[in-house]
């Protein structure tokens, strides 16, 4: 459902200060979910990771706390990480932008509950250089969910629907088919790379959350997203050491520029929220380079 004027412009304020809330709850779900001896609803409060004081709520507002405190608990002036005010505004622009797109509608939701999951997958594997399954495997059921209850051309590619379509094909079921070949697609196109990798150099190359989380991917944005997802995260990684490199911070003590472990999941979430918002944009601009 779609909102024009004066009441989509009210909606669209409405649905950006509800994914900064939501953003406010997924810095806790970043924090707590990986860390042993925590747990998302307890305690209920919000606390400062370093003095341990419970945070008051009017310095828990999305985003307007962190600046009126300069980013710092009140209670032992630590810095509070940047991390914070960022996925708050992500998770508002992300609502936002999906509101333009969906409406308000079942797809809006799946896709808003996808999109913040890779967030918080990117934060986690960033800092802690791990991808919870928590997060990952029962978002699975959601995007299955979504291409049977709400059928799309995306899971299976516009011809292949229209092809089957033409043969007398349900549209649940070709989205459903597609949901489920990406999601195979995605999981064993890594998963094999991993074992390919393990088998040439003796050692882990991938992390064990990144197969699941193309797989997720690919339940989501269907199988014709799997490898340019996969391309475009690889280019995106290759920017990002070369951009550490070019800063200093990209060689270990060995010296060796591939000793160093770099996570992978915050390149491949990256790139799954590129294509799903500009994939036919990036699509043109590549058949245009080819054609030139």
């Amino acid at each position: 459902m779609h909102f024009t004027g004066a009441s989509g412009a009210a909606l669209s304020v409405l649905v950006f200060l509800a994914g900064l809330a939501v953003g406010s709850f997924l810095n806790v779900v970043i924090y707590r979910l990986p860390r042993e001896g925590l747990s998302v609803t307890r305690p209920r409060r919000s606390f400062c990771p370093v003095c341990r004081n419970r945070i008051p709520w009017h310095d828990n507002i999305p985003v307007l706390s962190w600046i009126a405190l300069r980013g710092r608990c009140r209670s032992c002036r630590s810095p509070i990480s940047f991390r914070y005010p960022l996925v708050e505004l992500l998770c508002g622009t992300l609502a936002l932008s999906l509101f333009a797109v969906e409406g308000l509608s079942l797809r809006f939701a799946c896709f808003y509950y996808f999109s913040i999951t890779l967030t918080a997958v990117a934060f986690i594997d960033l800092e802690l250089m791990v991808i919870p399954d928590l997060l990952v495997w029962p978002t699975y059921l959601l995007g299955f969910l979504c291409a049977g209850l709400s059928p799309s051309p995306l899971t299976s590619g516009l011809y292949l629907w229209e092809r089957l379509l033409s043969d007398g094909w349900a549209p649940a079921v070709i989205s459903l088919g597609g949901a489920a070949a990406g999601f195979v697609l995605g999981f064993l196109s890594l998963y094999a790379a991993s074992k390919a990798y393990r088998l040439w150099r003796g050692r882990e190359g991938l992390g064990d959350g990144d197969p699941p989380l193309l797989g997720l991917i690919g339940s989501f944005l269907g199988w014709t997203a799997v490898y340019p997802v996969l391309l475009l995260s690889s280019l995106i990684g290759l920017l990002a050491v070369f951009a550490m490199l070019f800063a200093g911070k990209g060689l270990p003590a060995s010296g060796k520029v591939g000793a160093a472990p770099i996570p992978f999941g915050p390149f491949l979430a990256l790139a799954a929220l590129i294509w799903m918002f500009y994939g036919e944009a990036v699509k043109g601009w590549y058949f245009a380079l080819l054609g030139a």
